[in-house]
């Protein structure tokens, strides 16, 4: 895992544009009509989903700053907030009506910050590993 995170640190270009398409496809997927839904097992576990696509969503966004080594409390925050943001904006969009059979959800969109929550501490988790792993010189800064 520290490798494959060590790879897009070194890559933020495309750890960038892994972070846009993946918000174009969170953004397209949720404004599927409710009738077009496939109904796999997997989505029965709606809750589930949404927590790991804005998980993976933030820890993509994270992967992708301009930082060395983003900080917790400034690029972490602002990252939780876009997650949030970006999941409520998403649910608005269902509720208003452009889509037929889908809903606003506050429980959706609780998921979604709550996920982006865990991709925010997924990452710092895996930058903490890594600065044990290699130590952290103040040149990386």
């Amino acid at each position: 895992m520290i490798s494959i995170f060590n790879w897009f640190r070194n890559h933020r270009k495309l750890a960038a544009l892994c972070a846009y398409i993946w918000a174009a496809i969170i953004f397209a997927a949720c404004l599927i009509p409710g009738r077009d839904v496939p109904s796999l097992s997997i989505f029965q576990y709606d809750k589930l989903l949404h927590f790991a696509i804005f998980a993976l969503l933030a820890f993509l966004i994270l992967l992708q700053m301009k930082r060395r080594r983003p900080r917790l409390l400034k690029e972490g925050l602002y990252t939780l907030l876009a997650g949030i943001a970006y999941g409520y904006f998403v649910e608005i969009m269902q509720g208003s009506g452009i889509t037929e059979g889908r809903a606003f959800d506050h429980y959706d969109a609780m998921a979604d910050g709550i996920g982006a929550l865990l991709g925010v501490l997924i990452f710092f988790i895996c930058q903490h590993c890594q600065d044990k792993k290699f130590g952290s010189p103040a040149s990386r800064v």
